[in-house]
């Protein structure tokens, strides 16, 4: 039986659109290229979701093999990224019918210690029981053990809960360790047809 609906945050309950973003400060096709994937499709990005290394140091591995002029390109974009995430409208209203139905609802999601700065941004977080954020726990999406943490920490048993996460290798992970899993393409259809396969009827 499923008690527990839990969200990814990026691309779920929020647009998260790094290449889109960057496109705010350079027209250049090359140097777009360069800071989507030496900022945010980097290595040192996925181990500042992970909480082990800080934006002065992501900033000081880039500036070292950055083109001449991007310096204080790249200053900005660390310091302001997370301005572009913006909730996703129609998911408030999905989230509140869920809540309203009695289910527990929580966020699973790779997110660094900024988090913090944006969270009073995301109304649909005030429907949430819990919010996991991997930075804290200095592990990361799509290892066991954050799955495993994260269900120790709130109490639940996976196999009562349902993860929904844009990324397929999210969903793997979450289903490897015994919890219901969907690949949501923000195709709200798609994902109340699948959930009515669990009994969960969401009309909005």
């Amino acid at each position: 039986m499923i008690k527990n609906i839990v969200f990814d945050l990026g691309n779920v309950l929020v647009n998260y659109e790094p290449a889109k973003f960057i496109t705010k400060f350079t027209n250049n096709p090359q140097h777009q290229k360069f800071l989507l994937e030496n900022i945010f499709l980097s290595a040192e990005w996925i181990d500042f979701d992970r909480g082990t290394i800080t934006k002065d140091e992501i900033a000081r591995r880039v500036l070292k093999k950055s083109p001449a002029g991007l310096e204080e390109t790249i200053q900005h974009i660390l310091a302001t990224w997370y301005e572009e995430i913006i909730p996703i409208p129609e998911m408030e209203a999905f989230v509140k019918q869920l809540k309203k139905q009695g289910y527990h609802l929580y966020v699973l999601s790779n997110a660094p210690v900024d988090y913090y700065e944006y969270e009073e941004d995301i109304p649909v977080l005030k429907y949430m029981d819990g919010v996991f954020v991997t930075a804290d726990w200095k592990i990361i999406k799509p290892e066991a053990e954050v799955y495993r943490a994260f269900c120790h920490h709130f109490q639940l048993v996976p196999a009562q809960c349902i993860f929904l996460d844009d990324l397929p290798v999210n969903v793997a992970g979450a289903r490897a360790v015994g919890m219901e899993s969907f690949v949501f393409r923000k195709d709200l259809a798609a994902l109340k047809e699948y959930l009515s396969d669990f009994g969960i009827d969401v009309t909005v």
